[in-house]
């Protein structure tokens, strides 16, 4: 098995050993195998919707990517049919959107979502 070099935020660390430890994971680099499995699923998941899809996205993020996230609302607003923003505390704001239209538009704006930083969590539900 091929060995590589992931570079992780001290946060990043923390979180994969909580993960290892609660799961009963061996060590950290099962621990990652687990994550790119459900990361990979998801995005089989995404890339086999064709034609018109509706949906919801639901998404939490620091305050501060609360501007790239404006920006991808605009450029997207006629897959937008209903966008909800509320504010949790802790610099936290959580965004929920009902999303219609064709599944490479709607695929486009949830790549652009999860190239973001300060996203802590993502979750598109297809309808």
């Amino acid at each position: 098995m091929p060995i590589i070099s992931v570079s992780l935020t001290d946060k990043n660390v923390e979180d994969l050993e909580t993960l290892q430890k609660e799961l009963g994971f061996t060590g950290r680099s099962e621990a990652v195998r687990a994550a790119m499995r459900t990361l990979m699923a998801e995005s089989n998941e995404r890339r086999s919707m064709a034609g018109l899809v509706d949906g919801v996205l639901i998404l939490v993020n620091d305050a501060c990517a609360s501007g790239p996230i404006h920006d991808i609302y605009h450029d997207n607003h006629p897959l937008i049919k209903t966008h909800v923003h509320n504010h949790l505390g802790n610099d936290k704001c959580m965004n929920m959107m009902v999303l219609s239209g064709e599944a490479s538009d709607i695929n486009v704006l949830l790549d652009q979502m999860f190239r973001l930083d300060g996203i802590a969590y993502l979750k598109f539900i297809r309808s």
